[in-house]
């Protein structure tokens, strides 16, 4: 089976969101913006990419701000359904409540808290050429090991190491990105019951049908956390430094579904229907949303994310920061290394 025939895929976006409180209080964690994009978005745009155009997304918290926010999206060719769950199901049974949706086909299942260029079509391909059911998309990075729990593999590509698994000893160990590639046999291990596909559906398979779960590593693609404020925070720098460089489609995604992002300075990022004020004192990297308001002496250092529709007061100073949409920022403050929600600033290097 060739990979263009895989067009339908799954965004998990029922989380509560924890770890992003006390954003998630007001913001669904799939709408958290990075780079003033939601980051259900950068999920969605990645997807697309690789032809898949039919997509479910499972909804729990907050439910209504999320279909909301879709209804006027400009989806192009894409298609958007949801799952609500009365009750939390985890990854495992609200992957199993929207079984029906993907009629018997293989499928893409996504995390919603993550940015990646990871090469789906090769996942795909993998996956067929092994014959199998269930395929997770592995990142062996030195840096990003020493902070996740491990998956590993043997030496044909099966799974043999979870972090509350081992079958075997493995030859090669990464980060699991939060993408798989499943096909519908999978879904006589799931319930429609609270679980978490990697600690059900994985072991089984593991214990059952070895040579069906599989990891493959997507050499070359780079992924970063945007789960937690400082996995946000530091996420949105190394995204900013990327931002200059073309061939990644970062800014393409961010234009994709609104308005166009145009460089007006050296490495200085805004919308196509955004004038800064000429007064500015701005230097790039940075990224400035629509809709904003500086008063005088505002300086905006680099690696800073500006939302839409913020108010940056009197000689207000950001620098290496993110400041989420709609913040109201006092005069005389100095922001660095922090992530700005409404009135609150928190400091978010990673410790």
């Amino acid at each position: 089976m060739k990979n263009n025939l895989v067009t339908k895929g799954m965004i998990l976006g029922a989380g509560l969101g924890t770890r992003l409180l006390p954003i998630t209080e007001r913001y669904p964690k799939p709408l958290v913006p990075v780079l003033n994009l939601a980051n259900i978005l950068h999920t969605l745009a990645l997807l697309r990419r690789h032809g898949i155009h039919e997509i479910i997304i499972n909804l729990f918290h907050l439910p209504d701000r999320i279909e909301e926010f879709f209804k006027d999206l400009p989806l192009q060719d894409c298609q958007v359904s949801f799952s609500k769950e009365e009750n939390l199901l985890g990854t495992g049974g609200g992957l199993k409540k929207a079984q029906g949706f993907f009629g018997g086909e293989p499928f893409v299942l996504a995390n919603c808290d993550f940015i990646s260029n990871l090469n789906i079509h090769a996942l795909v391909d993998a996956h067929f050429k092994n014959q199998s059911w269930a395929t997770m998309a592995l990142l062996d990075d030195a840096v990003l090991k020493e902070r996740y729990s491990a998956v590993g593999v043997n030496a044909s590509g099966e799974l043999c190491s979870l972090p509350r698994k081992k079958t075997g000893v493995p030859v090669r160990e990464g980060l699991f990105t939060g993408v798989h590639v499943l096909s519908p046999e999978i879904f006589t291990f799931l319930e429609e019951k609270p679980s978490g596909i990697n600690d059900v559906l994985y072991p089984a398979l593991m214990e059952q049908q070895p040579s069906k779960a599989r990891g493959v590593f997507m050499d070359g693609a780079f992924w970063f956390d945007t789960g937690d404020i400082p996995s946000l925070w530091s996420s949105s720098m190394a995204l900013l430094d990327l931002l200059g460089t073309p061939q990644n489609g970062l800014l393409t995604t961010l234009s994709s579904f609104g308005p166009v992002y145009r460089e007006v300075a050296p490495k200085v990022w805004t919308t196509q229907r955004t004038q800064l004020p000429d007064d500015l004192n701005v230097r790039g990297p940075a990224l400035i949303g629509e809709g904003c308001s500086f008063e005088s002496g505002v300086e905006i250092g680099p690696f800073s994310v500006i939302g839409d529709r913020v108010i940056l007061s009197k000689n207000v100073r950001v620098e290496k920061s993110v400041v989420l949409s709609h913040a109201i920022v006092n005069a005389e403050t100095v922001i660095r290394e922090g992530v700005v929600f409404e009135g609150r600033v928190f400091e978010a290097r990673p410790s």
